[in-house]
């Protein structure tokens, strides 16, 4: 059943509980308005009785009041022992009400009696001396008149229904169209792969704002394509550099293994240079294979150094490709905690002198991932800063910001290059010759903004480069 189908029946329904509760009430107090009026009636017609002045009659049959009888009501006189002492017509059924009355237990009843199959409204006074007048009057026309307005409601009541479903269901067919163009668009965006077809869709209302998301979330799906596309595309160029260079080494340390030719003496020389250092490839120091063993070793460092730049350019890829969530719920720590460990490692593994400054600052990160920032802040500070020079490490709380700040007293960055250090594999010029991937800064960034913080350059008395990391403080508990 669809939506458009299910607004209409559910405005069906509620037309109709509307529509059944208003007749029902308004046939019941049409209802008792009628009784209400024929009461009235009796009441004046006992006070007419009552003024008459008449006598008792000699026979049954005899009028007893005379010409002031009215003819619109039926006349009966009980006694307080229940007979009937005078009745105008047929005698009238006589109940314990009536003769409480005629025995002055009771001033007035009504009562609703059935004789010979016609329903009466009977109205019982007492009458001094005698017992008690009853006066009665049929209640077809009251019945009739609600039967009557009973049919014209009913008419009514499944008319508006009918009406109510029908408009119901063209407002909804109305009010779905939007939900219908968004979901034209997701269909065409999902068989296409188009992400750049913004819905044109001007509604200040809940549909807008659903139509604006929608927007918002193609652009959020097109920016991720292409940095996804950017990513792959600068991992690929990347990467063929180490392979370039593992793939040539091997090959000529499977060329030297070769036997030589028949008739032909090896020659270190037919050989390419594979290391840096070149090698010598005098006959003295070669090898049976013509390549020597300075030139072999040279080729295996190689190896293991591109193979070192390779593992390390996996792993940054695989950190920067990792969703943040999958690492575990943000945490409560201790910023200075977290340096702390990256300072201590350091200086298990180098001689670097660390000068630090910490300050206790709480924050809800996820710790594995804001230590692992830190210490690409440090290896990068270590990379460049002259040997024997100190490193400065600080933490501490600034406007509501835990801040961590690395100085190294290396070369600097220049004006024009502190926003393009952060970006995936970018390396200054100077130092495409260090080692690196170009990706511990952008791990670093990616990082900050995972958490609503950020990071940058920030300039420094006396040279060097001081790199600061920001993150908002945890709440006080």
């Amino acid at each position: 059943m669809t939506i458009r189908t299910r607004l209409g029946l559910l405005v069906a329904a509620s037309a109709a509980v509307a529509v059944l509760a208003v007749s029902g009430v308004a046939l019941w107090i049409a209802r008792a308005e009628a009784r209400s009026a024929l009461d009235r009636k009796l009441d004046d017609r006992v006070a007419v009785l009552a003024a008459s002045g008449g006598r008792l009659p000699e026979r049954r049959g005899v009028q007893f009041f005379g010409r002031f009888v009215p003819r619109d009501v039926l006349v009966q006189i009980v006694t307080p022992n229940g007979a009937v002492l005078y009745a105008s017509d047929e005698p009238l059924p006589v109940a314990r009400g009536d003769i409480a009355v005629a025995n002055g237990r009771d001033r007035r009843h009504r009562s609703d009696v059935s004789a010979d199959g016609v329903r009466l409204r009977v109205l019982t006074v007492p009458v001094a001396s005698v017992g008690a007048l009853m006066v009665a009057s049929p209640l077809d026309e009251v019945d009739e008149n609600v039967e009557g307005l009973r049919n014209a409601l009913a008419a009514v009541a499944a008319i508006g229904v009918g009406g109510a479903g029908l408009l119901g269901f063209l407002v909804a067919g109305r009010a779905i169209r939007p939900v219908r163009r968004l979901t034209d668009a997701a269909r065409n965006v999902a068989r296409t792969q188009d992400l750049d077809q913004p819905i044109e869709f001007e509604r200040d209302d809940e549909l807008g704002e659903l139509a604006h998301s929608f927007n918002a979330m193609l652009e959020a799906l097109a920016m991720s394509r292409a940095q996804q596309h950017r990513l792959i595309t600068d991992a690929g160029h990347e990467l063929r550099t180490p392979l370039t260079s593992i793939r040539t080494n091997i090959e000529l340390l499977a060329r030297a293994e070769q036997p030589p030719e028949s008739g032909h003496s090896p020659q270190a020389g037919h050989l390419p240079a594979a290391g840096p250092s070149g090698g010598d490839s005098g006959a003295a120091s070669a090898g049976p294979a013509g390549l020597n063993a300075d030139d072999r070793r040279q080729m295996l460092d190689d190896v293991q150094f591109e193979l070192d730049q390779l593992t390390e350019l996996v792993n940054e890829l695989v950190e920067l490709a990792t969703d943040r969530r999958s690492q575990g719920e943000p945490e409560r720590v201790d910023l200075a905690g977290l340096a702390v460990s990256v300072v201590e490692r350091h200086r298990r593994r180098t001689e670097t002198v660390f000068v630090t400054a910490f300050e206790p600052c709480e924050v809800v990160v996820n710790a594995a991932l804001i230590e692992r920032a830190i210490g690409n802040l440090v290896d990068n500070a270590v990379k460049w800063s002259p040997p024997g020079d100190a490193i400065e490490i600080s933490v501490a709380a600034v406007a509501r910001e835990a801040r961590v700040r690395v100085r190294d007293h290396g070369p600097g960055i220049p004006v024009a290059l502190r926003e393009t250090v952060f970006e995936r594999f970018y390396r200054a010029p100077e130092a495409r010759s260090q080692p690196g991937s170009g990706l511990g800064l952008s791990i670093v960034d990616y990082a900050a903004r995972s958490h609503d913080g950020s990071v940058s350059v920030v300039d420094t008395d006396g040279g060097g480069t001081t790199v600061e990391l920001r993150l908002p403080l945890a709440p006080e508990e």
